[in-house]
């Protein structure tokens, strides 16, 4: 019935959210369970509640940066209790004590933490966070037992994500970048549109296009760190490290493709929206360009036989042919999108079968 159209549409798309979650919150909450346990039942420790929070916090709903947030969240704590421990000797238990001693936490955590790991949000929190347990709550021996949690979670944690069940990366890779490329479709057809009926496009909508796609790119570089961490830490994986150095090489031509995809749309919302002139642009290659960037989207690398030919044509045909041209806007509107050809056949390239230009 019509009715009831949007129930079933809105329950579908219900779905479509969840599913891809459910594997993941399925590996937190083993690990939560696992690391109480072991914490409670192994260790004898009579509340262990920090080690079931651990190993949810560090495994969480995502695949990436699992490792670094094992080691983020584990090296935190230490670095808290060890700041807190030594200091409180000295400063007492007051408010000034107090603050001062997360202030020596913090800035332990941002530049040693820095120094070691790198930086992050998490190693800085539990860093201060532990520090404020030990000041507050005056019990012997909650440092070494918030310690004994963090490694007990961040471990239980660690065998679940990196040797138990490491993500594929491969697929972590190809799913970031159809979302990359996938953006930049949307933002050269929307482009297109506007150039061939020369309508100025809306207040917000450069901002919105290069902020999603800029976005999408820092995803991608995080895709990136977290495959080529996955391909060497975790034993499943080492059979892939070379395919995953050789698909990391090829995807920083991505960064080039977004910038020029983005430097299209403002070229064309300047002209558009200054009225101005732009003789012998031709929309319809842009939207060309805009669907191979979405057909290679849907498939994801390596990709489908039938995909690439198609992907070809559109890239080796002249699309400039402006070089006797003044440096105008329409110049610089075509050679860009020339530009967006050649970083499209260094995405796309395949080893056995190169795209050349």
């Amino acid at each position: 019935m019509a009715g009831t159209r949007p129930l079933r549409e809105g329950l579908a798309g219900l779905v479509g959210r969840v599913r891809p979650t459910i594997a993941l919150s399925a590996q937190a909450a083993s690990g939560a369970a696992l690391a109480w346990f072991l914490a409670h039942r192994v260790l004898h420790h009579p509340q262990p509640f920090f080690a079931p929070i651990a190993a949810a916090i560090t495994l969480s709903t995502t695949h990436r940066q699992r490792t670094r947030r094992v080691v983020q969240l584990v090296t935190g704590v230490l670095l808290g209790i060890a700041a807190a421990e030594a200091l409180k000797v000295l400063l007492g238990y007051s408010t000034l004590a107090l603050g001062l001693i997360v202030f020596a936490a913090v800035v332990g955590a941002t530049v040693g933490g820095k120094a070691l790991i790198g930086e992050g949000m998490l190693l800085v929190n539990q860093s201060a966070a532990s520090a404020i347990l030990v000041v507050t709550l005056h019990r012997p021996g909650i440092g070494g037992d918030r310690a004994i949690d963090a490694l007990v979670g961040g471990g239980v944690a660690f065998a679940l994500a990196v040797l138990i069940f490491p993500t594929d990366p491969i697929g972590l890779l190809s799913e970031a970048e159809g979302r990359v490329l996938r953006s930049l479709g949307e933002t050269l057809l929307d482009t297109a549109g506007f150039l061939a009926t020369t309508t100025e496009p809306p207040t917000a909508w450069l901002a919105a296009r290069r902020t999603d796609a800029y976005r999408q790119l820092a995803e991608l570089a995080r895709c990136r760190a977290t495959a080529d961490s996955i391909a060497q830490i975790s034993p499943r994986r080492w059979h892939l490290r070379a395919v995953v150095a050789a698909e990391i090489d090829r995807l920083t031509q991505m960064d080039a493709l977004v910038d020029d995809v983005v430097a299209v749309a403002h070229t064309a919302n300047s002209a558009l929206s200054a009225a101005a002139p732009l003789p012998g642009i031709e929309p319809h290659k842009i939207s060309l360009l805009a669907d191979a960037l979405s057909r290679l989207s849907a498939t994801h690398a390596p990709w489908r036989a039938e995909v690439l030919p198609d992907v070809r044509a559109t890239i080796n045909q002249p699309l400039s042919g402006v070089s006797d041209r003044p440096r105008d806007r329409a110049t610089a509107l075509t050679l860009l999108v020339d530009a967006i050809a050649v970083d499209i056949a260094a995405v796309a390239a395949d080893p056995r079968s190169p795209v050349t230009r």
